[in-house]
């Protein structure tokens, strides 16, 4: 083998003779691996590199008999590689160990989350920013611009314009940008100790580590790379680590280092001296699989999992140290290729502004071709009459064809009605929304969750808008309702049921295990104390349960005729003083089924057991199912007290101990629904012990397994499931020793195969895990969480569908939903269940009718009031997962779809994740259905865009279960809960309890439709009222293209004057006071009514042609030529049309905003007030660079003079202002919407005088909306929803102005 001499050149080092090829190996592998063949082709090479030499000249600083040999060892060793790992199993990563490995053609450990650096920012930035269409619309405007011959303004100012859009947008790519860098710097530059193949440990950066260097890594320490793990320096032989990091789990989990065994390393320093190959998958993102085998230099083959790996970000705790060989780094590791962006979803905005702007530009399209065709009319008929305009004359740009005439003014008129488009839209959306989302949402003190102090987070601001919009929330269970807070509540053993539901172990934590014991269950210490007093509880706990026939026997409380059968003897019996014989047996036998019970429970985990030695152990673990049943039985005085290596568990009862040995532990997944672990005792019996899901664990129960025990034990999970309970079910087996080691010869052989391990490994666990002898069940209780049902309440009054989608029982989700009030007519649900098509469909369609004959349509008067006295009311919908298979993907499909839009709400059980996806892609295409409404081509294709405007589809979930349907959704958002972060990493939005959902939509997601929706209203009001000024214009100059307003400014006016009194506006405004009334009447939520194709053309479009017009033919009539100082020439006029528009849309701005404050205001007046010294200033910073700019030297000065001038802007501003006051006055006497109502509650609570009838008229309504919205959350605002105060930061106070 070739080795790399750090101190020198290469050099060949001897091997060994020969190795010992792994069984099972061809026979061309096995002369791959020889050691002697690849010195024979290093020869050969050596043999070349001699030819060579001779046409070289020669160097003392270069060995070329060692460059030879290199190369040839490196050449046989790859081929080998690729001959080893080409038996069908798909692409392979070798990584060789030992002092003469080497490892090349690696990905270095550098992450880059950067996204540009000085050489790619600035074309990634701008290939970003024009492959949007809007930018490149304006770029072309601005190139057009300089081309004299057909602009009629200077490119000056449309490049000064698209610049400083550019700019901004730069500088909030590289700020963002910025932070990225300094992450990845602190990250690249962390230590990592390399242990060196002397043994010394080196200090190095992360950048620094490669593929198969051995690492220490120290307590507390993150781990820089993916590791093969080698040793541990805890005598138990593993390691504890955590990983928040990578799935958000805050418990421990325990690796252990690869079963070398014999030749294992015993100290630290000699992990160097081990040689060997790691054979494994190429790099991927899975978190919890690894696939992979190690062979070592004698042959030997050892399979490796996840459980030898240790994954990059996560961190060791209480363990020392470890060493562990590299096998992935930098972008190959795991966490990186999880690092996925989430999936790109755009907001309901910004696909109505793409249709918006194709009108717009359609129009605009349309008044060119008027004036182009207008201005060669004109020059045919007036304009050649005119001899002073020497348009007889044919020169460039004046072209004597009618065709090139036309298209050159055509592209004028482009772009002078270029302003009809907002350039300054864009980048203002940007910036609220960025606002909104990192400042608003991130930073909101009500939206922190108590216990972690997390803060929401908003991780894809693009969807702000849609909060506002939705009309489905799809959710999970456990986790999201639910708290995720596991507590035994009940248990049932051999049919029997054992506990209180009542009864709370976690609240008597002062009871000892006998009083604890006594308290859960008398009948329970009986049966022990028998147990230990007459002797039998030390064979119980040396043989881990009891023997097969009384484990089999199927009741607690046999006939005295069956003694003979379970190997016990009269005499063994207590005295009949104590009750008679049969009794006794009767408490023997449940007391041998109580110690099979607790041994399944406290064997049968993954549980990491701490603070052993300070009393009473603690447990963590992934499944807080596992916490809760140990934790259970440790109250009850069965411990498991500790681990002493992962092979191991020690258990106590009744101050006895059991040291048991663990086997194999048959790994816990969603598609098994089960865990098992095999064990043995100290008396050698071998038992395997499972638990799951009734659906998976029932099925796997022995043939023999009697009737009337599957009878009582379903009653008592229907019982358990009607208390609200989650279940479980317990199973155990006897192995013979023969057969398990035969078995497990298989099981290894097969964990140890690349192709195909998954499931050749599900076989042999279905092989074992069968013939199962039923123990009993368990009923565990899962917390709501604070606030749930109340936050539901206020869904559902906003008009929100709420639909629950779990796996639990139907009776277990029934009584949740309507413990969290989901359910409010139980007397009434409509349960669809269902064995065949046939049947489900059948259902559906009695369902369906059901529906429209004896339930109310969904409305938000319905939802708000569940307790009125009418007997008519929304129908709520119960199906389970077993009758959605035989329903999605079919005709029923659709049909299903209507069911559960016209129900107030759905829960469906027993789902699987894909299920949860497919229900949320089913009604989202029934939706669009609906809109259609039979019409085709492009008007069909047109409603379903519409469709997408009028309402959204959020899904919420904690889990990675919950992945699919998150992502499926409109918007995803995930609970930061206790089931890792994958829900969390694959959201839109983030929070930490499911009562902050209603603050997230109806305050931050409502603010966010108000704001953003006057903004987009706002923003083409101003720019098609400029426009329309230089449109209008055109009638009066011949078509020419004249542009009445320079192009300073022009740019001016949409990138200076205009654009920051709306920022401000779409930052701060809100259309109440207190942000709390938003809660506390959800009925006004999601009106739709805020931008829609009507509101825009008649808000944007229309009002803005009005405006333009007053503002355009009132200065130009009021033209004075015989005045002191008369307004006569273009400029001129220009200048006063466009100070009178300027006052105009900022009134509009102050009219249109309701929640004044300092900032707001005075932006607004500062945008219009500087706009005079603007226009006299300029053009004398002009003649200081010697420019010379006949629209801008000296206009000013002379209009300022003029009094025609102050009287016409007057004039203009307060005809424009007077019709807009007049509308809206209006409309909130005599047509309010709910939003105005709201707020003249708020003045009147404020204690504000009356305003007259229409006030208290319209009081009355709101005082009726009040009563039907009022319930939990009315008091104030519900705990979590807040008042509102400070979440506007800028916001100092103010009152709405009462006007739209």
């Amino acid at each position: 083998m070739v080795t790399r001499d750090p101190s020198g050149p290469q050099r060949l080092e001897s091997v060994p003779e020969s190795v010992e090829p792994s069984k099972g190996s061809s026979s061309t592998a096995r002369n791959l691996v020889n050691p002697t063949h690849l010195v024979r082709r290093a020869k050969k090479g050596v043999r070349k590199a001699g030819k060579l030499l001779k046409k070289l000249p020669s160097r003392s600083s270069v060995n070329p008999l060692n460059l030879a040999a290199t190369e040839a060892s490196r050449n046989a060793q790859k081929q080998a590689e690729t001959q080893q790992g080409g038996d069908g199993e798909g692409p392979t990563r070798f990584v060789h160990l030992g002092p003469s490995a080497v490892n090349e053609n690696f990905q270095d450990n550098v992450i880059k989350t950067a996204k540009y650096n000085v050489a790619t920012f600035l074309p990634i930035f701008l290939f970003e920013v024009f492959s949007r269409a809007a930018y490149l619309y304006f770029l072309l405007q601005a190139c057009l611009s300089w081309w004299s011959i057909v602009s009629p303004f200077g490119g000056f100012g449309s490049t000064a314009a698209i610049v400083f859009v550019l700019l901004v947008a730069a500088i909030k790519a590289l700020w963002e940008d910025s932070k990225r860098h300094i992450e990845d710097r602190k990250t690249n530059a962390s230590v990592a100790h390399v242990v060196e193949p002397s043994g010394a440990v080196r200090d190095v950066s992360w950048r620094e580590v490669h593929v198969g260097q051995i690492l220490e890594v120290r307590d507390d320490e993150l781990f820089p790379a993916d590791l093969l793990f080698l040793h541990t320096s805890l005598p138990e032989s593993l390691c504890f680590i955590k990983t928040t990091n990578l799935d958000g789990e805050t418990n421990l989990k325990t690796r252990n280092p690869l079963a070398l065994k014999e030749d294992g390393p015993r100290t630290p320093d000699a992990v160097v001296s081990i040689e060997g190959t790691l054979q494994c998958e190429e790099p991927n993102n899975n978190l919890h699989r690894f696939t992979g085998r190690w062979r070592s230099s004698t042959g030997k083959q050892i399979p490796v999992t996840m459980e030898e790996i240790l994954l990059r970000g996560c961190t060791l705790k209480n363990t020392g140290s470890i060493r562990g060989m590299v096998v992935y780094t930098g972008e190959d590791s795991r966490i990186q290729r999880n690092a996925a962006k989430t999936a790109n979803k755009v907001g309901s905005f910004d696909h109505f502004l793409n249709f918006q702007i194709a009108f717009i530009i359609l129009m605009q399209i349309a008044m060119c071709i008027f004036c182009a065709v207008g201005s060669y009319i004109w020059r045919e008929d007036y304009g050649k009459k005119r001899y002073f305009l020497a348009l007889n004359t044919f020169v460039q740009g004046n072209y004597q064809n009618g065709a090139a005439y036309t298209f050159i003014l055509l592209i004028t008129f482009w772009i002078l009605f270029s302003y009809l488009v907002p350039i300054s839209l864009f980048v203002t959306m940007e910036i609220v929304k960025f606002w909104q989302g990192f400042v608003y949402i991130n930073l909101d003190k009500e939206m922190q969750d108590p216990q972690t102090k997390e803060f929401s987070r908003a991780r894809n601001t693009n969807l702000n808008e849609d909060l506002g919009k939705i009309d489905y929330v799809f959710s999970d269970k456990t986790g999201t309702l639910t708290s995720n807070e596991m507590q035994l509540r009940e248990i049932a053993i051999k049919g029997v049921k054992f506990g209180n539901a009542e009864f709370r172990l976690e609240e008597h934590r002062e009871l000892g295990d006998r009083d604890a014991l006594q308290a859960f269950d008398p009948k329970l210490l009986h049966a022990t104390d028998l147990l230990k007093r007459e002797g039998w509880l030390t064979a119980l706990m040396r043989g881990i349960g009891s023997n097969d026939p009384i484990l089999a026997c199927s009741t607690s409380t046999p006939p005295l005729s069956e003694l003979e059968t379970f190997g016990i003897e009269e005499n063994d019996l207590p005295s009949a003083s104590e009750g008679g014989p049969e009794p006794a047996l009767q408490q023997i036998i449940l007391g041998h089924h109580v110690i099979d019970f607790w041994m399944a429970i406290c064997i049968n985990n993954k549980l990491i057991v701490e603070c052993e030695d300070e009393g009473s152990p603690t447990f963590q673990g992934a499944s807080p199912d596992e916490v809760a049943l140990v934790e259970g039985a440790t109250a009850l005085g069965f411990e498991m007290r500790k681990r002493p290596s992962p092979d191991t568990a020690l258990l106590s009862f009744a101050n006895m101990q059991a040291e048991v040995e663990v086997l194999n532990v048959l790994e816990f997944t969603s598609d098994r629904g089960r865990m098992s672990t095999i064990a043995r005792g100290h008396d050698g019996t071998i038992r395997l012990f499972s638990k799951g899901s009734d659906a998976k664990m029932l099925a796997l129960l022995s043939p023999d397994t009697p009737k009337d025990l599957l009878e009582a034990t379903h009653k008592n999970l229907h019982l358990f499931a009607t208390q609200g309970l989650r279940t479980l079910v317990v199973g155990t087996r006897t192995l013979e020793q023969e057969w398990w080691e035969e078995w497990d010869g298989r099981y290894q052989k097969a964990s140890g195969m690349l192709d195909g391990r998954e499931e050749a490994m599900a076989e042999l666990e279905l092989e074992v895990e069968k013939d199962l002898v039923l123990v009993g069940c368990t009923a565990i209780e899962d917390k709501l969480q604070d606030g749930v049902p109340a936050a539901i309440h206020t869904l559902l009054a906003a008009g929100i569908k709420v639909w629950v989608i779990t796996g639990d029982k139907q009776e277990t989700a029934i009584n949740i939903a309507i413990s969290c009030k989901l359910i409010r007519y139980p007397d009434s649900l409509l349960i669809c269940n269902a064995s065949t098509p046939e049947e489900a469909h059948a259902r559906l369609r009695e369902l369906d009718d059901l529906l429209e004959s004896k339930f109310a349509p969904v409305t938000k008067k319905v939802n708000a009031h569940p307790d009125a006295a009418s007997a008519v009311h929304p129908g709520e919908l119960v199906i389970d997962g077993g009758t959605l298979q035989h329903i999605l993907g079919t005709e029923a499909e659709q049909l299903l779809a209507s069911v559960g839009a016209r129900c107030g709400s759905v829960v469906i059980c027993r789902s699987s994740p894909a299920q949860k996806a497919a229900i949320v892609h089913m009604m989202n295409e029934h939706d669009m259905r609906q809109a259609e409404g039979g019409s085709k081509g492009l008007i069909r294709w047109y409603k379903r865009q519409m469709r997408k405007q009028a309402g959204r589809m959020l899904a919420i979930g904690d889990g990675a279960n919950d992945v699919a349907m998150i992502q499926a959704a409109d918007i995803g958002v995930g609970i930061m809960g206790k089931e890792g972060r994958q829900a969390t990493n694959n959201s839109d939005y983030a929070i930490g309890q499911f009562r902050f959902l209603t603050r997230l939509l109806l305050v931050h997601g409502t603010l966010s439709t108000y704001r953003l929706a006057r903004l987009i209203k706002y923003s083409f009001y101003k720019n098609i009222a400029f426009g329309f000024v230089l449109f209008f214009y055109q009638f009066y100059c011949g078509y020419s293209g004249q542009a009445l307003v320079d192009d300073i400014s022009a740019a001016a006016y949409n990138v200076v004057f205009t654009s920051l009194p709306i920022l401000f506006f779409s930052i701060l405004d809100r259309p109440v006071m207190r942000l709390d009334t938003l809660v506390r009447f959800p009925q006004s939520y999601n009106e739709k009514g805020s931008l829609t194709t009507l509101t825009f053309w008649r808000n944007g479009v229309l009002l803005a042609i009005v405006d333009a017009a007053i503002c355009f033919f009132f200065p130009y009539y009021a033209t004075n030529y015989k005045a002191i100082d008369p307004i006569t020439d273009v400029y001129a006029v220009g200048k006063v049309v466009f100070i009178a528009l300027l006052g105009t849309v900022t009134l509009e701005v102050v009219l249109v905003a309701r929640y004044w404050t300092w900032l707001f205001g005075i932006f607004c007046v500062l945008s219009y007030v500087l706009v005079y010294p603007f226009e006299v200033l300029f053009p004398l910073v002009e003649m200081l660079f010697t420019i010379y700019d006949s629209a801008q030297y000296g206009i000013a000065v002379n209009v300022f003079r003029s009094a025609t001038f102050w009287f016409v802007i007057l004039l203009a501003n307060a005809v424009t202002f007077g019709h807009r006051f007049m509308e809206r006055a209006g409309v909130w006497l005599f047509r309010p919407n709910d939003d105005m109502i709201m707020l003249e509650l708020e003045s009147l609570e404020l204690g504000k005088p009356d305003y007259g009838w229409q006030t208290e008229d319209r009081l009355s309504q709101l005082s009726s909306m009040n009563h039907r919205g009022a319930g939990p959350m009315h008091s104030n605002g519900s705990g979590a929803m807040g008042n509102g105060n400070g979440m506007d930061g800028l916001s100092n106070g103010g009152s709405g102005n009462g006007l739209e």
